[in-house]
């Protein structure tokens, strides 16, 4: 039962899109970005702005458990250039990505979630045109979605409906021009524990991004010409902004690269995940690596 897969009519929900924020946010706890405040809403990790030409991080892919039948759970570590807001404050698009999607669905969740996957779909396309309207929608996506998605896994934590509450997860790698649909490599498979490398790359007129399982040796490429400049760079894990996260093991991103240089050699902006069930924010810098867990 691959119900989110890149043929189907709810693909935007496995879609990473621009980052989605809540009206909170929070001081970092711990070790995690400490001194600084995070910005929370539906990634994490860290971000970078500038004009850029390459980015580039190393993770194992995680396991994950699935927790809340009601609602779509995913966490999708991802690469990308553009897809928030620069230096001067203008929302940068396309946000040129690539990655690898977990995600844990039951049809109780799909049912639930199309409600808020329909003003996504509606936020999306009004982008460009009417950003504001966009920005509007997607938070009104965002609450359909977890109010749904709420009394649904209500009603599977009573056991009455335990066909349509049995959840299922699947992994896919894919890549997207946001806030174009997202793209499926269903010719690959990726298991929890293989080694992935994503690099995105901008030439002056192209974006290139690429995808290695380096466990499982393959290499996917997709290349889209484009004359808008890259003005932000993300090393983000992925959830659904007001839903519950999966459990899942820890993720490192190593090897970061920005330009040839480490993460720890650019100014950087941390941002959390505002999930239902917890709130997840990135580690420490350390050097080219950190840890979301």
């Amino acid at each position: 039962m691959k119900l989110l897969s890149g043929k189907s009519a709810l693909a935007r929900c496995c879609a990473a899109a621009v980052l989605a924020m809540s009206s909170a946010s929070v001081l970092g706890a711990g070790d995690a970005a400490a001194n600084e405040r995070v910005r929370l809403g539906n990634w994490a990790g860290y971000v970078v702005k500038g004009n850029f030409g390459k980015v580039a991080a190393t993770w194992e892919h995680p396991t994950i458990t699935c927790t809340n039948p009601g609602v779509v759970q995913r966490v999708v570590p991802w690469v990308g250039l553009n897809g928030t807001l620069d230096g001067a404050g203008a929302l940068a698009l396309p946000l040129m990505q690539t990655g690898v999607e977990s995600i844990c669905v039951s049809w109780a969740a799909v049912y639930a979630a199309r409600p808020g996957l329909q003003l996504q779909d509606a936020a999306a396309d009004l982008t460009f045109s009417a950003p504001l309207l966009s920005s509007v929608l997607m938070t009104a996506s965002s609450k359909v979605g977890n109010a749904l998605g709420g009394a649904a896994d209500g009603l599977c934590s009573t056991g009455a409906f335990i066909d349509d509450c049995a959840t299922e997860w699947s992994t896919d790698a894919w890549w997207e021009a946001y806030p174009e649909p997202p793209y499926f490599y269903d010719d690959v498979t990726t298991d929890p524990g293989d080694i992935m490398r994503s690099t995105v790359e901008y030439d002056g007129a192209r974006y290139t991004m690429t995808l290695e399982n380096r466990t499982r040796n393959w290499t996917r490429a997709t290349t889209i010409e484009s004359a808008v400049p890259a003005r932000t760079a993300e090393i983000i894990v992925e959830g659904l902004l007001d839903s519950a996260l999966p459990g899942f093991s820890p993720i490192t991103f190593t090897d970061i690269e920005i330009d040839g240089k480490p993460l720890s050699a650019w100014p950087t902006e941390a941002v959390g995940i505002a999930a239902a069930n917890r709130v997840l924010v990135p580690g420490p810098i350390r050097d080219s690596s950190f840890t979301l867990s």
